[in-house]
């Protein structure tokens, strides 16, 4: 089955589940979590079994909080015993909620959630009863059935609404007019995001499949036992909801008239409590909870410093100078940790390039003796003056006006952040690849025994590619340092210039620097390549994660790229982000090969079962190579396009991090007739 990002509805709803780390949650849910949580966390468990959006918010929590999650012994009381107070409450008020009183035609989002609850309770009296699934993963498949249809409510609620009076209550009806108006359906959204939020397989395979009317001759697939559990119980929901008798049990679940009228009795009395509880009104408005919520709020020392790291994490680019990352750091210390004024100075030859954050105001400046004159500008009695070493080497100094309470008046703290911070410079001062700037991020925030697990050593490279990568590496060593200079002269002068037409030409000279820098960090992308962080990932989730990024270059340029047996595939072994970055290097590649720039590109999957493998090709009936142009098109700025027109850089960097993760690629071209690029990829274990 072929797929194409043509359809408007389909491309809306893909870019967006990327973006969804969960779904809107309805506001009484909201509010009875938080008061829970004030209370000690007292019941918080159970309000979790009867929200799927706010399930799903825990879930990710605990993986922020790198607590070990255990679906197969799920328990939602132990798992929040776990995760400090204050960030279940920023968690819960941070969350977006339904506006009910404005939500379109009053979509019924308490009966989905009611239903969901209902399914859940169900599907696990029904594996307990049958032993043909594991009663934990059946309560989180029921649970997060509709997980989809809160997806689809909060993305096209108009849309949704006629969908579903047209349908009038008929299932398999609401499945085909979903089809037909939104070119996808809920279930498959569900399960979409089930594998974006790395639930098991089996969890996903039951959120798609649970409601087709087909499941029941689904005997030969692996999870078809939680399939066919959670599809009784939403029968079995359905047949309370609506008054309806009529239950088809499948026949492999092997439950007698007895053991359901046990089964719906117990189900009966849980849905009614809930639907009680859903009538009490539920009103946050007490000052004094306001400032019990204000006092569980306030975070650690060390729950700052991990807040900062995140932010220089998110705020770094290929394209940043040293000085550019001292002017976030002084910019994120002042915001995050609360100091009143940093400054940095950075030594170069005997000059100093400094730059100073106070509030929102960021200034730099160039001094023959920086640390005296940027200390001016400090008040002395609440400044704190700290060097910047790196292997008994000073780069620079750091002066901090704080106040007297705080993280940064922790001197443990302080000599923490300013190790980081040396190691940060330092790494950028050497000319390193931003992505090991990535890595020193995870080196300080988490433990060795925390971080993930490493992949084996990527494939050895030939000779030549580790003669050229030696070149490559010395080169933008060599080039990083004076074009860092080079930026910061020109970014000075033109703060300092009052003539326009002098302005825009050292706008840019920064701007090409800017060019110079990301050449500069694909070489070193080409030459050392950072070590792969791998996990288990959907080949169909990583390819669509290819396609947004590519989207955004082109902006509203129209792409005709094609899908072909991607959703199906299994997960595979990798670093996603690497080979991700691979991919899109190829389509980037492809695309190019058209005058017209947008294709079309056909991207499809095959399984290599016999080598437990991965294959995915990406083809495009462009201009081809000849054998010669094929021999060398992965070697770095090779192009047979004229100048301006590709840096030549793309096969050879999406060769490199493909060796880097123990995967292959192979390329097949012919001359005015196109190229395929085919990649081999390890399934996860």
């Amino acid at each position: 089955m072929t797929s194409t990002l043509a359809n408007v509805s389909v491309r809306r709803i893909t870019l967006a589940l990327h973006q969804l780390d969960w779904p809107r949650v309805h506001p009484d849910s909201t509010v009875r979590c938080i008061k829970s949580i004030i209370n000690n966390k007292s019941g918080l468990g159970i309000l979790l079994e009867t929200d799927p959006a706010a399930a799903v918010a825990v879930i990710n929590l605990c993986r922020q909080s790198n607590i070990e999650l255990s679906f197969e012994n799920l328990s939602f009381q132990q798992l929040i015993n776990g995760i400090p107070t204050h960030k279940l409450l920023k968690t819960f008020f941070s969350l977006k909620t339904f506006d009910i009183e404005n939500l379109y035609s009053q979509l019924p989002i308490a009966q989905i959630n009611t239903s969901s609850a209902g399914r859940a309770f169900a599907a696990r009296l029904i594996a307990g009863k049958t032993g043909q699934a594991n009663e934990s993963l059946a309560f989180l498949a029921g649970l997060l059935a509709d997980i989809g249809l809160l997806a689809l409510v909060e993305l096209f609620p108009k849309s949704l609404s006629a969908i579903l009076e047209e349908s009038k209550g008929d299932n398999a009806a609401v499945l085909r007019l979903e089809k037909e108006n939104l070119g996808i359906t809920h279930n498959a959204v569900s399960r979409q995001l089930a594998q974006k939020w790395r639930l098991p397989q089996a969890v996903a395979d039951s959120v798609w499949l649970y409601c087709i009317g087909e499941a029941d001759k689904l005997n030969n697939l692996g999870n078809s036992g939680i399939i066919l559990t959670v599809r009784l119980a939403d029968m079995l929901v359905k047949s309370i909801t609506s008054g309806s008798e009529s239950i088809a049990i499948p026949a492999r679940l092997s439950l007698n008239a007895e053991d359901i009228n046990e089964i719906k009795d117990k189900l009966r009395s849980f849905i009614y409590e809930i639907n009680a509880a859903m009538q009490a009104p539920q009103k946050f408005d007490s000052e004094a909870v306001k400032q019990v919520c204000i006092s569980l709020l306030e975070e650690s020392a060390e729950e700052k410093f991990t807040d900062f790291l995140a932010a220089v994490s998110s705020s770094l680019s290929p394209a940043s100078s040293a000085t550019d990352i001292a002017g976030t750091i002084c910019s994120l210390i002042c915001r995050i940790l609360k100091a009143e004024k940093a400054g940095i100075a950075l030594t170069d030859n005997g000059q100093y390039e400094t730059v100073t954050a106070s509030g929102d105001k960021l200034e730099f400046s160039v001094f023959d003796n920086a640390p005296s004159a940027i200390e001016a500008g400090f008040e002395a009695q609440s400044t704190k003056s700290v060097k910047l070493e790196i292997a008994g080497s000073t780069i620079g100094s750091m002066f901090l006006q704080i106040p007297a309470e705080g993280p940064l008046a922790n001197a443990s703290f302080l000599n923490n952040m300013t190790a980081f911070i040396s190691q940060l410079i330092a790494i950028k001062l050497a000319a390193q690849h931003d992505q090991e700037i990535a890595q020193a991020v995870v080196d300080y925030a988490q433990t060795p025994e925390q971080l993930p697990r490493q992949s084996a050593a990527p494939q050895p490279r030939n000779d030549l590619s580790e003669i050229i990568a030696e070149i490559a590496a010395g080169a933008a060593h060599e080039l990083n340092n004076p074009l860092t200079v080079i930026s910061g002269r020109a970014q000075l002068l033109g703060q300092r210039e009052t003539d326009e037409a002098k302005k825009e030409i050292l706008n840019q000279i920064v701007e090409k620097i800017k060019d110079a820098h990301e050449i500069i960090g694909q070489l070193m992308s080409y030459a050392r390549p950072a070590r792969p962080q791998t996990r288990a990932v959907s080949p169909f989730i990583m390819v669509n994660n290819c396609l947004e990024k590519i989207t955004a270059r082109y902006m509203s340029e129209p792409l005709e790229i094609h899908l072909e047996n991607i959703e199906n595939l299994s997960d595979i072994e990798v670093d996603p982000e690497q080979v991700a970055e691979a991919i899109a290097q190829i389509i980037y590649n492809s695309l190019e090969s058209y005058e017209s720039g947008n294709g079309p590109v056909q991207i499809s999957g095959s399984e290599q079962k016999e080598q437990n493998l991965i294959e995915i090709s990406i083809k495009d009936i462009g201009c081809g190579m000849s054998d010669e142009t094929l021999k060398k098109a992965v070697e770095p700025f090779f192009s047979d396009k004229s100048a301006g027109r590709q840096r030549g850089m793309g096969l050879s960097i999406a060769s490199s991090l493909l060796k880097n993760n123990n995967c292959s690629m192979s390329i097949q071209s012919e001359l005015d007739k196109g190229t395929t690029v085919t990649i081999t990829l390890p399934k996860a274990d």
